[in-house]
């Protein structure tokens, strides 16, 4: 539960980007199609600036350059552009200092890019008609990192948070030391704030705790908290990172063979960036 002193700072968070709620509204009519997509995203400038420089990055490792946001869409399809488009909205909304946790917004955006890779390349191992329902929280997971730092920054606590991160303590533990939340709870706080599908909101949370998710969610929190332990600020895709997350997925009853073959790709990858 999120302590009414975070609560507060949430409900006071802004309201969702004209382009979010517009290409939510759009990818939901059965009659929309590419051009009308492109005509929302285009409205944001920086998300255009955003999603093109995204798409062509090493990451995607395409074969020819995105040159505009019509290609975008039919290379993601209309689902995948959404979610990228949501995602680099929110955090475009919400930039602020994260040294809290001892990075910066690029290596911040990366996690959640490789989270999100980790997660959609598992899922099709494991049950390929979840890919487009779980793409958007493994991007959204890590946005309540923005309201927790932003609270150790005002308390001036971020030193010795920070300090405590790097001496190795548990992140999660480490945060609700400090805040009396993890990540995962204030994220989903947010997402209930600006009214996402309540499914997403409880998915995130239950991350924390996987063996509580309802029945069919289970498996979804479950890929969700490997994915956040294996892909963490603090040290992604380490040794201990990728071992701590195939030992969760044995508890998990998860398999581990196409996870462990999924991170060891990634590690390579993660160097070549």
């Amino acid at each position: 539960m999120v302590n009414a002193h975070l609560i507060e700072r949430i409900g006071a968070l802004p309201p969702l980007p004209k382009t979010v709620t517009e290409i939510e509204k759009a990818v939901s009519d059965p009659h929309v199609n590419v051009k009308k997509i492109a005509e929302i995203v285009e409205q944001d400038p920086m998300v255009v600036a955003d999603l093109l420089k995204t798409l062509n990055s090493v990451f995607y490792g395409l074969r020819r350059e995105i040159r505009s946001v019509e290609q975008a869409v039919s290379l993601l399809g209309l689902k995948g552009v959404k979610d990228l488009v949501i995602s680099l909205s929110l955090r475009n909304m919400l930039r602020t200092d994260l040294s809290p946790y001892g990075i910066e917004s690029e290596k911040f955006a990366r996690v959640s890019q490789f989270q999100t890779l980790m997660v959609q390349n598992y899922m099709k191992r494991l049950n390929p008609a979840k890919i487009d329902r779980i793409r958007l929280p493994a991007l959204l997971q890590e946005i309540g990192k923005v309201v927790i730092a932003d609270e150790l920054l005002r308390e001036g606590e971020d030193a010795t948070f920070r300090a405590e991160l790097e001496a190795g303590w548990d992140i999660r533990e480490t945060e609700r030391n400090y805040v009396d939340a993890t990540t995962a709870e204030v994220s989903a706080a947010m997402l209930r704030h600006w009214e996402f599908d309540p499914m997403m909101a409880d998915l995130i949370q239950w991350a924390d705790q996987p063996n509580q998710a309802d029945g069919d969610a289970r498996e979804d929190a479950w890929v969700l908290r490997l994915a956040s332990d294996a892909i963490n600020v603090r040290d992604p895709l380490s040794d201990k990172s990728k071992k701590r997350a195939l030992a969760l997925a044995k508890k998990g009853g998860l398999a581990t063979e196409p996870l462990e073959e999924i991170l060891d790709d990634l590690s390579q990858k993660w160097e070549e960036i």
